[in-house]
């Protein structure tokens, strides 16, 4: 009887067996105590030689970046993603990586390096945009990548990379759809920038798109950049209001100004929620708490972070071969606004 053996009674994989039997927190409880009951079922006896064969092999080394400072959901993932690799007992190297505007690929070329000086087993990499990235670059890449919400040239199949992504653009449509739907015409559209090339580019492509096809005209006088910043939010969206009494809402493209826009409606003389709807997209956990309580689209934050995990320790035990691309869609939640 070997491992191969209760993992085929299980109805599980030899590396989930694995961990039960190395206690990987990982792994549900229903899971572990399915396994568990197997083995003490068949009396199976884990090898001594094959657990120091374990022991003696080198500790995997996982880097976990993640580019934007600001980004609230990003925080999130990456205190899951730290938290699980650490209870896996892998060397984790984690940093932030807030340069929006260097040049990317010399931006690749220094993560291409930070990986071969660290000997890296696996990257994970939140955000970003290496669409301008020669492919002869990406093909040099020496570990295997998870992408979580970066924007990558397509056809990358051949490469070791694989992505976790929230469909930004289909999530984003449907929140402007859901303002156009409840008649708003005259709405205003809170960005991050024009010039914003990372993954929320999306949602202001998306905003443009959903307004044309309801036939209502893009009016750069009703678009406010935020620039992931509270004050020009609050002053932006304040500003736009006054000046264009007949808004009737806003579509913001991120939680990390959803709360200064508020303010802005306030200060502009009017209520949230009755004068002017305020639908925020991310759905981070504090606009439950605003009041009135935000209503937005939630990225599956938690579950992508558990997806990317999940998928790094299966490259890393060599269990998971060919890349994979898993994408999410946000869920619409209402609130009061």
């Amino acid at each position: 009887m070997n491992i191969r053996d209760i993992a085929r009674l299980a109805n599980v994989t030899p590396g989930t067996v694995s961990k039960v039997v190395n206690n990987y927190p990982e792994i549900s409880e229903s899971t572990r105590q399915h396994v568990l009951k197997i083995i003490e079922q068949y009396q199976y006896v884990p090898s001594n030689s094959a657990r120091q064969l374990k022991l003696a092999m080198p500790i995997p080394q996982v880097g976990l970046v993640i580019e934007g400072c600001t980004n609230l959901v990003y925080e999130l993932i990456g205190e899951i993603l730290g938290i699980s690799i650490h209870n896996a007992n892998y060397t984790l190297l984690y940093f932030h990586d807030n340069y929006h505007s260097q040049d990317k690929s010399e931006k690749f070329q220094e993560l291409t390096s930070f990986a071969q000086s660290h000997r890296l087993d696996c990257l994970v990499y939140v955000g970003g945009n290496f669409l301008p990235v020669p492919r002869e670059q990406l093909a040099a890449f020496p570990c295997p990548v998870i992408f979580v919400n970066t924007l990558l040239p397509e056809h990358l199949e051949r490469y070791r990379f694989s992505s976790i992504q929230t469909d930004h653009y289909r999530s984003a449509h449907r929140q402007m759809r859901y303002l156009l739907e409840q008649g708003h015409r005259r709405i205003c559209c809170l960005i991050t920038s024009y010039d914003d090339i990372s993954i929320y580019s999306r949602r202001l492509e998306a905003y443009r798109d959903a307004l044309a096809e309801a036939g209502v005209e893009w009016d750069p006088a009703l678009v406010v950049e935020g620039r992931y910043n509270a004050k020009l939010t609050l002053e932006g969206v304040q500003k736009c209001l006054q000046e264009n009494p007949d808004v009737t809402a806003i579509c913001c493209a991120a939680d990390v100004m959803a709360l200064a826009a508020m303010r802005g409606i306030h200060l502009a003389g009017k209520v949230p929620g009755r004068d002017v709807a305020l639908i925020s997209f991310d759905g981070v956990e504090s606009m439950q708490y605003a009041t009135p309580a935000i209503t937005a689209l939630e990225q599956p934050a938690e579950e992508i972070a558990r997806c990317a995990f999940n998928l790094l320790t299966s490259i890393v035990q060599q269990e998971q071969k060919e890349p994979v691309h898993i994408t999410y869609q946000a869920r619409l939640v209402i609130r009061e606004t």
